[in-house]
């Protein structure tokens, strides 16, 4: 599915057999730091948004205004569940930088289209299991966290998507060059007349 014209679907995860657990991990260019200044290089954020039935693209539009005014950079994972939106973000920001935060996610609850969410902000080290809301977000999130490495980092030619696609074992079938030879074949035989191997050339026949 595509969501946006600005994010990107890094990896998709269908739901489980009960009808849970889907969600859905997105990357952006990302200009800023999480403190809200420049980055001095090309950034490359990932965050994930957990669903809790079909994906409610209104989601992708909040995000996309967090995008827009600077608020996304802290943002690690997403959940909205019965009017509450929940928001585990980087464990670094603190201080102003995330009173700035805090005050730019709780109007953008706050203005969703046709509801009205609150904002609950969770620090990405805290224990989710003891987390008093969301049943889903207590039971997914950690694992989600653990398995991909999200948050914002400089973007490098080793990210390149499909780098696995041009590795010599890909091209070459396996054989990368790199291993000796343990036998040259013999293409060439030998005649002792000729010191480097090369055949002594036979004679025409003498017809007089």
């Amino acid at each position: 599915m595509i969501y946006s014209r600005a994010l990107q679907v890094e990896f998709e995860c269908s739901h489980n057999s009960d009808g849970e657990g889907a969600y859905t991990v997105f990357n952006v260019i990302q200009p800023l730091l999480i403190n809200y200044k420049p980055a001095n290089e090309i950034m490359i954020q990932t965050f994930a948004i957990l669903w809790t039935d079909s994906p409610d693209t209104r989601l992708i539009a909040m995000i996309e205004q967090a995008l827009i005014i600077g608020a996304l950079p802290p943002v690690k994972l997403l959940h909205a569940s019965k009017g509450e939106l929940s928001i585990i973000y980087n464990k670094k920001l603190k201080g102003r930088d995330f009173t700035r935060f805090q005050d730019a996610w709780t109007d953008i609850a706050l203005g969703v289209w046709y509801d009205e969410w609150t904002a609950e902000f969770i620090k990405e080290d805290s224990a989710i299991i003891t987390w008093d809301k969301g049943r889903l977000l207590r039971a997914f999130a950690p694992a989600i966290l653990d398995k991909h490495d999200l948050g914002s980092k400089p973007f490098t030619g080793d990210m390149f998507l499909h780098h696995e696609e041009w590795m010599p074992d890909k091209i070459f079938g396996g054989n990368d060059c790199t291993e000796p030879v343990e036998q040259v074949p013999e293409f060439i035989d030998w005649d002792p007349l000729f010191e480097a191997g090369i055949p002594y050339p036979k004679m025409p026949p003498n017809n007089t």
